[in-house]
Formats: C-alpha cells, sequence, structure tokens
C-alpha cells in the first residue's frame, strides 16, 4: 500500500485551514530537525494536534508587574517567517515550536514531495 503525497504547497495550504468559526484546524505533522551551525540534525519529531501559530493576537490580556514595569521595552523582532521558510506551530500542550518547512515530511499522514 502506497503512502498518499502532496505538494508542499498543498501542505501549506492544509496548515493555513479554518473552520467555519475561523479558527485554525488541527493537524498531525511529522519532520526532521536540523542544526545549520554544526550541520547535524536528523531527529524525527511527530506533533499531534498542532496548530499554526499566526501572529501575536492583539486582544491578549497584558498584565503589568513589577518586571514588565522596570525592563525597557525593546523593538520586537521581525521574524520574516515566510524569509526564512519557517513557520511557528503551537502543540497541544501550548508551547510554541519553530519548524523549517524545508523538512517536513508528512502532514496529516500524507507525506510531503518537493
Amino acid at each position: 500500500m502506497q503512502k498518499e503525497t502532496i505538494s508542499l504547497k498543498e501542505g501549506l495550504i492544509i496548515l493555513n485551514q479554518k473552520d467555519a468559526k475561523g479558527t485554525l484546524i488541527p493537524f498531525d505533522l511529522t519532520y526532521r530537525t536540523f542544526n545549520a551551525t554544526s550541520k547535524r540534525g536528523g531527529k524525527l519529531k511527530n506533533y499531534s494536534g498542532a496548530r499554526l501559530l499566526l501572529e501575536k493576537n492583539p486582544n491578549s490580556i497584558h498584565r503589568d508587574t513589577i518586571e514588565n514595569i522596570l525592563v525597557p521595552i525593546k523593538k520586537a523582532k521581525n521574524a520574516n517567517h515566510f524569509e526564512n521558510r519557517t513557520r511557528n506551530i503551537e502543540l497541544a500542550d501550548h508551547s510554541v515550536v519553530t519548524i523549517c518547512i524545508d523538512f517536513i515530511i508528512s502532514i496529516n499522514n500524507k507525506e510531503i514531495i518537493y
């Protein structure tokens, strides 16, 4: 039995799918890690129920604490996700992971071909 294959472009469309309410639909993702500095990597990572993390939510509650007030405000860095071919995904435990789309193996058990 041959595994179903899709292109990277179709895979990115799956990542961006939204339901009727406008929330992103969870997906299963398998990809390989890579460290460009040491030229090492290759660990296979599987994430179930992950969601694409778009921009920061402007409606999120900002809490003023002593630490927030005393720390000087620094300019936010532009991640250039599309230029760097990376995406932030939110895992089921609400942690955030940055992945490189060039190392995606499969999305929803559909193998990615390049």
